[in-house]
């Protein structure tokens, strides 16, 4: 399996799939999707993309970047793969990310150097938390 950069479209089949069965195309496309800063990585085994995530301009609490749309196909979820993209992706920037990570998927952002900040809120119906990954 190999990591790439791909272009937006790419990730909206495992965005609508994983993150937002069923919800309208804007539940699952970013407004900054298209900026040229913005990173959009996949891991994809052979053609087939099996993970994505995207890095977006956005400055929150002192971070300047966002990270959105994580997401692994269902039967390929716990074996590494989204930590091999995560890894990946904080390794191209310099800067501090920040991202609302669902409650149930936390513990994945905690173990890769991410911690909590604010309140605990829900948004689309799913309790979520803000977290963030300082560089020391």
């Amino acid at each position: 399996m190999l990591i790439e950069r791909v272009i937006a479209e790419d990730c909206y089949a495992l965005r609508e799939s994983i993150l937002r069965p069923g919800q309208p195309k804007e539940n699952w496309t970013f407004e900054a999707d298209d900026d040229p800063r913005t990173i959009h990585l996949a891991m994809k085994d052979g053609e087939d993309i099996v993970a994505i995530v995207s890095l977006l301009p956005e400055v929150k609490e002192g971070c300047s970047w966002r990270l959105r749309g994580m997401a692994v196909k269902e039967q390929l979820q716990g074996q590494g793969i989204g930590q091999q993209l995560l890894v990946t992706l904080v390794a191209m920037v310099k800067d501090d990310l920040w991202c609302t990570a669902r409650k149930d998927v936390h513990d994945f952002y905690l173990k890769n150097g991410f911690e909590v900040f604010g309140d605990e809120f829900v948004m689309n119906n799913l309790e979520h938390v803000l977290m963030r990954r300082v560089r020391s």
